[in-house]
């Protein structure tokens, strides 16, 4: 049986558009508890136009480890979880910028409001994910730092 992606957000089809909506946190911790397929971390990386060098630093992992999780069928809920919320922040990226190539220059580029470091510098952290969704919330809204 081949694995289907599971996303942070659920397709849902209206007449003939899809749209998606971002899964609630009790979705997410059971999506996260099911453990996501080793495939998801090189479709989440692509979302975010990172490297697996990159994409196993913010799982936090070698990169040794990285890719051998990538070829397990399940991943464990904790790196699940921390796909979801990635994948869920680049989904949201790209809606804000509303184009994915322009997002993800915006995710390397030194901010003064992070003190001159990238975004992508603090995704290795909840709180950094966190900090990088707000912001992206000050930008979609219009107010200025």
């Amino acid at each position: 049986m081949i694995p289907t992606p599971i996303v942070a957000h659920q397709p849902v089809n209206v007449d003939t558009k899809t749209i998606t909506i971002p899964l609630t946190p009790l979705q997410l911790i059971d999506r996260s508890r099911q453990g996501l397929a080793g495939t998801e971390t090189s479709r989440i990386a692509g979302l975010l136009s990172i490297s697996d060098k990159e994409m196993a630093r913010l799982l936090n992992q070698s990169t040794a480890t990285f890719h051998r999780q990538a070829k397990v069928g399940r991943l464990d809920a904790l790196t699940s979880e921390r796909l979801l919320v990635l994948g869920r922040l680049a989904t949201y990226g790209s809606a804000v910028f509303q184009d994915q190539a322009k997002f993800s220059r915006w995710l390397r580029r030194p901010l003064r409001l992070l003190v001159d470091r990238s975004p992508l510098d603090l995704m290795d952290s909840p709180t950094g994910i966190q900090l990088v969704e707000d912001i992206l919330g000050r930008i979609e809204y219009g107010v200025f730092s």
